[in-house]
């Protein structure tokens, strides 16, 4: 099954299901051609699978979108929504580097010499 997810207007909170086929996905990602995306898309769209999807999609009051068509849309309470997957990174970026964890041993000072030899006892 292609990637579907669930996105929610950051100004309205309305919720949109986004279904992304394998041919963008491919084209996007580099990992295929859109002719192999292509032919999986058409045996899911011949399955009903996609059909399924939207119906439930619709049912939970989604608004389905289909980003074959659009990756870019205003919601109705006037906030530009990109749908474009390529754009939103999979893991949080870190704002600056880790600093660096010391390792190693950890050097112990010397014990201190006497300095005029042993003490002897009166």
């Amino acid at each position: 099954m292609a990637l579907i997810f669930t996105f929610h207007c950051g100004g309205c909170g309305r919720r949109y299901t986004v279904y992304y086929p394998k041919a963008l996905l491919f084209e996007l990602s580099g990992s295929g051609t859109r002719e192999m995306g292509l032919a999986e898309d058409d045996a899911e769209r011949t399955s009903g699978a996609i059909d399924v999807a939207r119906t439930r999609a619709e049912a939970q009051g989604n608004i389905w979108v289909d980003a074959s068509q659009t990756l870019t849309l205003v919601c109705v309470c006037g906030k530009k929504l990109d749908m474009n997957i390529a754009h939103h990174p999979r893991v949080p970026q870190a704002k600056k580097p880790a600093q660096k964890r010391q390792t190693g041993m950890i050097p112990f000072p010397e014990p201190a010499k006497p300095k005029h030899g042993p003490k002897s006892e009166p």
